[in-house]
């Protein structure tokens, strides 16, 4: 064989070397099709397949990028395709598919093949083309399916004592992603999680609570789907964490017997957890709760969050012990299929308000993602997807808190004392706390946005109450600990930060911001940068640095953070600025102008 074709998980087209050819991405999705076929395939039927109702065109686009497919090979000596006046077809010999064949294989093998390929997906990027391509891609994929399924029966009919246990419980965990519905699959799993030989002796398998009686029947369809994310574990971690991800891979299996849940096989949550864009994983997977892990030494930290909402409804941490690995899965599965029907049954209304208009809530996560910055242009790029949300539901709570947000950042970022944004911020939030009195976000913004009108109490209770509603809701705890800061509590204030960043292991900057800002009052200087230095963008807190440096009497680096500062804010005035930043004793105003004079500001 001269080339091999990659279609799962990909497309791409590679030399006996392992090099990528160049060639049109159509092209390749056109061999994989004639390929497939093992037949020649007419240029008629390829024109009308990849340019439907194109008339004359689609004959002219076939040869053009035929002509460029052909240009590919010109230093490779013959292409894989023979293409003639009326037909096309593969030349003998010359490529290779990874597409599981039909041919006779032992069943063990035939499974792990079939279970590779419908996990990683028959060109995943292209499912969605329009007509017979895309159908024809739906297609193949469900036939693989199909043919994993039988499959899988079949090897469990078989009852071998070679077939690996693990390798039938990926399969029918993944059957079950494919369709929650399917019994006879679930009681295959079901066998398997109960096997003796599966667990310990005297631990008993899932039993997992099904829906209340009387309550509404939920149909497969509207079942909440939960992705189970493993820790992210380099190449040189401790035992403990392969431990983890073994836990968290034994949970996702064991939960998929659950018919109150629906869940993203093993392989796919790998490949949510490789990305950053909570808004394409919502859209791709209709993820509605991730359960995100991290591993910190030897322990373990867990949240369940609601995706759409970007809310944490259940947190908990833990020591890896290899002893305990049962008794904890247990646990953990109780936890979260526990928090999963409350939700169900308690908390229905914001996955209706999602399912009814999801466009509005996808708007509302660009916005969280966009704040994930602090600079000017990422706070208005947030603010333009928090109105978009508000355009499709103009009733939705969360983006008129994630607006009211926006504004109290832009006035901390500009030092100007504007103090229009700091009343809009309170009116938004105001108004989304009067939509939803639940609403952990409105409090919580209305909380800081009172706090930089100088309302302390009234910051610190609108605060707690946030903290109330949402006690996992880490934004909330960190806005209070940056209250208690201002209220002359920087002790208190540090202690809650803390508590904020082991809720949010990979938090925001503007965490570390708070922490240093409590570091800083309770004259810990080198603490105050030690927080600042993890800041990935540490631009916006140039101020704080020019002071803490100050205090040090390393006046190199506090004027060089002061000049940082000034080049974004030329028209900064010290006395002005701490005339408007609330403290409620005075010492700690005192103890800023300290530092900052040293850092070579300018006082009156």
């Amino acid at each position: 064989m001269r080339f091999r074709l990659v279609t799962l998980g990909s497309c791409r087209l590679e030399d006996k070397s392992g090099h990528s050819v160049n060639v049109p991405a159509a092209a390749l999705i056109m061999l994989a099709y004639i390929q497939q076929r093992q037949a020649p395939v007419s240029r008629r039927e390829l024109a009308d397949l990849f340019w439907p109702g194109a008339g004359e065109a689609a004959a002219t686009n076939l040869r053009s990028m035929l002509r460029r497919f052909q240009l590919a090979f010109a230093d490779q000596g013959n292409c894989p395709l023979l293409i003639g006046p009326g037909e096309i077809e593969l030349r003998p010999g010359m490529l290779e598919c990874d597409l599981p064949g039909t041919e006779e294989a032992e069943l063990g093998i035939r499974l792990e093949r079939l279970s590779d390929a419908v996990s990683r997906r028959f060109l995943p990027t292209d499912a969605g083309r329009p007509g017979r391509i895309g159908r024809w891609i739906v297609e193949t994929h469900v036939g693989l399916v199909e043919d994993l399924r039988s499959t899988l029966l079949a090897c469990h009919a078989a009852n071998e004592a070679s077939l690996s246990r693990i390798a039938l419980k990926r399969a029918a965990s993944l059957l079950l992603e494919e369709d929650p519905r399917d019994e006879a699959v679930r009681a295959v799993l079901a066998s398997l999680i109960d096997h003796p030989h599966s667990r310990p002796a005297g631990v008993s398998a899932f039993a997992f609570p099904e829906p209340q009686t009387g309550s509404s029947p939920v149909t497969s369809t509207e079942l909440p789907r939960v992705a189970l994310l493993p820790p992210d574990v380099g190449t040189q971690a401790q035992g403990s964490g392969f431990v983890a991800n073994a836990l968290i891979e034994d949970l996702t299996i064991g939960l998929c017997t659950s018919r109150n849940v629906t869940v993203v096989a093993p392989y796919t949550a790998e490949k949510i957890r490789a990305s950053s864009d909570k808004v394409a994983l919502l859209r791709q997977h209709h993820v509605l709760y991730a359960l995100d892990t991290r591993r910190s030494g030897d322990w373990l930290f867990a949240q369940l969050i609601f995706l759409p909402a970007d809310e944490v409804v259940w947190a908990t941490r833990f020591r890896l012990e290899a002893s305990d690995t049962v008794q904890q899965r247990l646990e953990i599965a109780a936890a979260i299929q526990t928090s999963i029907v409350e939700r169900m049954h308690k908390s229905a209304v914001p996955i209706e308000g999602f399912r009814a208009n999801p466009d509005a809530y996808f708007s509302y996560l660009s916005g969280l993602q966009s704040l994930s910055q602090l600079s000017l242009p990422s706070l208005r790029r947030a603010r333009k997807h928090f109105r978009e949300a508000l355009r499709y539901d103009k009733g939705l709570a969360l983006a008129l808190a994630g607006l009211s947000r926006t504004l109290t950042l832009e006035w901390v970022l500009t030092a100007q004392g504007d103090a229009e944004l700091l009343a809009e911020a309170e009116r938004l939030a105001k108004r989304a706390i009067e939509i939803d009195i639940t609403s952990a976000s409105g409090f919580k913004e209305l909380g800081v946005s009172q706090l930089y009108k100088g309302a302390i109490d009234d910051s610190l209770a609108a605060l707690g109450e946030a903290e109330r509603l949402s006690p996992h809701y880490a934004d909330a705890i960190y806005g209070h600990a940056d209250s208690l800061t201002h209220a002359s509590q920087p002790g208190a204030a540090l202690e809650k930060v803390n508590l904020a960043i082991s809720l949010n292991p990979m938090p925001p900057d503007i965490y570390y911001w708070a922490a240093a800002g409590a570091s800083y009052f309770l004259q810990d200087f080198q603490q105050a940068l030690s927080f600042i230095d993890r800041m990935q963008d540490r631009q916006p807190a140039s101020r704080l640095a020019a002071a803490c440096h100050g205090m040090l009497g390393d006046q190199a680096r506090a004027r060089s953070h002061r000049n940082r500062f000034l080049a974004d804010n030329p028209t900064f005035e010290l006395e002005q600025w701490l005339a408007m930043v609330p403290h409620k004793e005075k010492w700690q105003t005192e103890l800023y102008r300290e530092g900052l004079l040293r850092a070579g500001f300018k006082g009156d």
